[in-house]
């Protein structure tokens, strides 16, 4: 099981907004230009230092391979370009080339800078939706406790038209759990530093075993949750009086991919926890198949491991 990067063990790693430190993971392809895009414009938009890294990671050959000799001279060239191209625009970024595991080196810079939020593309393959089973983004969405922020090629937010100005309208779900707190506040204070919308949304899935339960049972379980989700909207009210919240029932990632998509939300905030020892974001968790699937930029927020 691999270990958890960043913050306190056993703790979530502090939430810092506006972040003053993002570090931003690039391996150069097209969902790497997108995340660097999406970090400059945060770190402009919050005046935050800018680190971008780059992670080599040498092929598993038994014998000495000629392009491997200068792989880490290549990757340091495509670095500085990178860098070359942020500082044209009157962008200081730092450059940071690291060897080893890629997710695991750029939690672990994460955790050497310090860093606040971490940005990194993602990106399927051979039809695969959104993420590929054990791929490096979804590695680091699941290990960091620092806030990762996962960038998609055809997320349908144009981060280079409009910069930050395109996050108008923010998302965050809510299961009443204590762990989903973290994500509410995380995301409603991102949603007052860019002065967007925000919108909470519980999705109301009933379990197998109340199936023959009466009309009765099910409107008072509704009505519980309607109030539960009421308290919450009204905490986050008394920062952003202009924050709604909405109730569906129906399984919860499909209800909280249609409502984002019916509200016209450009980012999704959430929190990921584990149970029972396993790793946070479980394999077919909620988190999981939002961060998978959704059409626009996603935060994550860790949380402690529950017993």
């Amino acid at each position: 099981m691999p270990p958890a990067i960043g913050g306190t063990p056993g703790a979530p790693g502090e939430v810092m907004i506006p972040p003053r430190s993002i570090l931003v993971a690039t391996d150069y392809g097209a969902p790497s230009e997108m995340a660097v895009e999406t970090a400059a414009a945060l770190a402009t938009r919050f005046r935050a230092e800018l680190h971008v890294v780059h992670v080599v990671e040498e092929p598993a050959y038994a014998f000495p391979f000629p392009t491997v000799a200068g792989l880490d001279e290549a990757a340091q060239k495509q670095l500085d370009k990178v860098l070359a191209g942020l500082r044209a625009r009157m962008l200081h970024a730092s450059g940071i080339l690291r060897k080893g595991t890629a997710w695991y080196e750029i939690g672990a810079c994460a955790t050497d800078l310090s860093a606040d939020l971490v940005v990194i593309g993602s990106q399927g393959r051979r039809g695969l939706p959104r993420f590929v089973m054990g791929s490096v983004a979804e590695q680091l969405v699941r290990t960091s406790r620092v806030p990762v922020m996962t960038i998609h090629p055809t997320d349908h937010v144009a981060i280079l038209e409009g910069g930050m100005d395109r996050f108008r309208h923010v998302l965050a779900p809510v299961d009443f759990d204590e762990p989903s707190v973290a994500g509410i506040e995380l995301a409603t204070s991102l949603a007052v530093e860019l002065e967007s919308e925000l919108t909470l949304v519980h999705a109301h899935e009933w379990p197998a075993y109340v199936s023959s339960a009466s009309d009765d049972f099910r409107a008072q379980a509704r009505a519980a949750a309607q109030r539960a989700l009421g308290e919450r909207l009204v905490k986050v009210r008394s920062r952003l009086p202009r924050a709604e919240a909405t109730m569906e029932e129906g399984v919860p990632w499909r209800v909280i991919l249609d409502t984002a998509k019916e509200r016209g939300a450009d980012l999704i905030v959430l929190s990921t926890h584990g149970r029972r020892g396993l790793q946070r974001a479980l394999m077919g968790s909620v988190a999981e198949k939002i961060v998978r699937l959704a059409p626009v930029p996603v935060i994550t927020q860790a949380v402690a491991d529950l017993a």
